[in-house]
């Protein structure tokens, strides 16, 4: 007769869940585990101490007793010792399964999270060592990501996020590794990959996003850039090998900041190339020989109204004072007034210019981020005497690299 699985089952499973489990992840794991069973709030250390002390209880009473104890008999003892037991020790096998599983999990995207990926690098690098072996080590990042959660809000936010974990699971293979290392940060392990593979799968990566994010967030330009760090050519620990791909990553979003901005900004040059593909400049007549009609300026985004959820910077006004900063158009730059400047935006006053939708400038205001900065416009109104009040998102350079 098959037996029913009861305490002592799940009791070995979680023995054998701990063996499994390294020594950053037992502590998370023993913690969410002393919680849900004896109610008991500890710190990860603490927590791999009480379980260490239950079983060193169980071989003091076997020593005592001259018979084997079991798990549960221990524990019951240790923590009735400690007026912790209100309740007999029971939880379900599903449970333990759902705690081992949470353990080493992003609770939103369901990837591994920053441990576990950690944990399985540094075994990588140590079979790369022994073995001579090559692996490649993949960063992601999204670009303009901010700009969904202001225009969406945060749940629209979060379907982007799980959209790269989906992205990435329908391209990856099964021996690779995908995380979540921080809020729009990601991590790949691809074992015995060379560049021009882990390159081709990162391009397929970003393409299948693109099309997940077009779909969720259509009017925004969130996009995904990429670094790659080759082992050993490019690190021989878990620090060097993040920093080389980081380091590659934010030289690809750079590039792709240029990019947008020369396409943007010149399309007369991009024509005069001659290349093949390149960008065609706009016509400014139609074909009845009339030059086209202005086209209607965009409202401030301050009085768009904004879906349920969405999170507002607050704004500084800056009208009155001597806020001042200067922008770089076509080789010249200009002094303009700063009217008013959040977290991830400023407005402008300029004169007798059109600024191009994407630029750089230096804020002279004191709350403003240190250095140069890249200035993406997402209104421009005319206003009298010639002048004109822009609104800009901002995206901070540090040592010439985008962050």
């Amino acid at each position: 007769m098959k037996r029913e699985r009861g305490t002592e089952d799940w009791l070995d499973f979680l023995v054998d869940t701990l063996k499994q489990l390294d020594e950053g992840v037992q502590g998370a794991f023993l913690k969410e585990f002393l919680l849900r069973l004896v109610s008991l709030e500890a710190t990860e250390k603490e927590s791999i101490g009480h379980w260490e002390k239950v079983l060193a209880r169980q071989a003091q009473l076997a020593e005592k007793l001259g018979r084997p104890v079991t798990l549960r008999t221990a524990a019951v003892d240790y923590f009735e010792e400690l007026s912790l037991l209100h309740s007999p020790i029971l939880m379900e096998y599903g449970e333990l399964r759902k705690l081992r599983y949470n353990a080493g999990t992003d609770s939103l995207t369901g990837l591994n999270n920053r441990r576990i990926f950690e944990e399985e690098l540094n075994r990588e690098i140590n079979r790369g060592t022994r073995h001579g072996s090559i692996f490649s080590l993949l960063s992601l990042d999204l670009r303009r990501f901010k700009s969904v959660n202001d225009t969406y809000g945060h749940a629209t936010g979060d379907e982007i996020l799980r959209s790269v974990a989906r992205a990435c699971l329908e391209v990856l293979r099964a021996s690779d590794m995908t995380s979540r290392t921080g809020g729009d940060e990601f991590a790949i392990l691809l074992p015995e990959a060379e560049r021009p593979s882990a390159e081709t799968l990162a391009e397929r990566i970003a393409r299948k996003f693109q099309d997940y994010a077009n779909a969720i967030a259509p009017h925004t330009a969130v996009a995904m850039d990429y670094g790659i760090a080759i082992f050993p050519e490019d690190g021989h620990d878990a620090a060097t090998m993040f920093a080389s791909a980081d380091k590659a990553l934010y030289k690809n979003k750079q590039r792709a900041y240029s990019q947008a901005a020369g396409h943007r900004s010149g399309p007369a040059e991009a024509a005069a190339g001659g290349r093949e593909g390149a960008h065609e400049p706009t016509s400014l007549v139609d074909p009845a020989g009339q030059p086209p009609a202005p086209a209607a300026p965009l409202e401030p985004i301050s009085i768009i109204p904004r879906p349920p959820g969405a999170r507002k910077d607050e704004r500084i006004s800056l009208e009155g004072t001597p806020a001042l900063g200067v922008v770089r158009v076509g080789g010249k730059s200009s002094t303009v007034r700063v009217m008013n400047i959040s977290s991830g935006g400023v407005c402008l006053m300029v004169d007798q210019m059109e600024l191009p939708e994407t630029f750089s400038a230096r804020l002279q205001v004191p709350m403003a981020p240190h250095g140069e900065l890249i200035l993406h416009r997402v209104y421009s109104l005319p206003l009298s005497e010639g002048k004109r009040r822009v609104g800009c998102s901002f995206t901070p350079l540090a040592e010439g690299l985008l962050v």
